[in-house]
């Protein structure tokens, strides 16, 4: 498989406005409408980056860091990470904006793991990308490290 390109798109931006149906007894976002906006957000890179179909294969360290209010526009932001042979390491920051106040926070993190399809559905090689910077090797390094235990873990089950 060829190194991926400039052309390979790795980040997304995803732009929300929520819905009083999304909100639990208490007035904030129901944590389960967060993850899944990651979700999204982390699946958009992943295919944008491999012009493949993909699935979510994992979800870790997913961190519900302050509760998001109605009157809050959610930023969730995906980017490429790592790439196994089939696989895509996403990291996803959820950040909100009080668009009366201009007030914004990160509001959660997480990780995703996407698989690319073939045509058949099922798992095909994805582009191979290479980290340039500092950041961007421990951000793999982390991914891989992350897929490791994940073996582990299948593995004494």
């Amino acid at each position: 498989m060829t190194h991926a390109t400039e052309t390979h798109h790795r980040e997304w931006t995803l732009i929300e406005t929520l819905l009083p149906q999304d909100t639990n007894p208490a007035g904030s976002i129901f944590g389960g409408v967060i993850m899944g906006l990651m979700d999204k957000a982390a699946a958009i890179a992943a295919w944008r980056y491999t012009r493949r179909e993909v699935v979510t294969a994992g979800a870790e360290h997913i961190s519900l860091l302050r509760p998001v209010r109605l009157a809050e526009v959610v930023k969730v932001e995906a980017r490429v990470v790592c790439t196994g042979r089939t696989s895509i390491d996403v990291d996803v920051v959820v950040e909100t904006e009080n668009v009366l106040t201009g007030e914004s926070a990160v509001a959660a993190t997480g990780f995703f793991t996407m698989v690319a399809l073939d045509k058949e559905g099922k798992p095909t090689e994805v582009p191979r990308w290479e980290p340039r910077t500092e950041e961007e090797r421990r951000l793999c390094e982390t991914a891989r490290e992350r897929r490791a235990q994940r073996v582990r873990t299948s593995e004494q089950r």
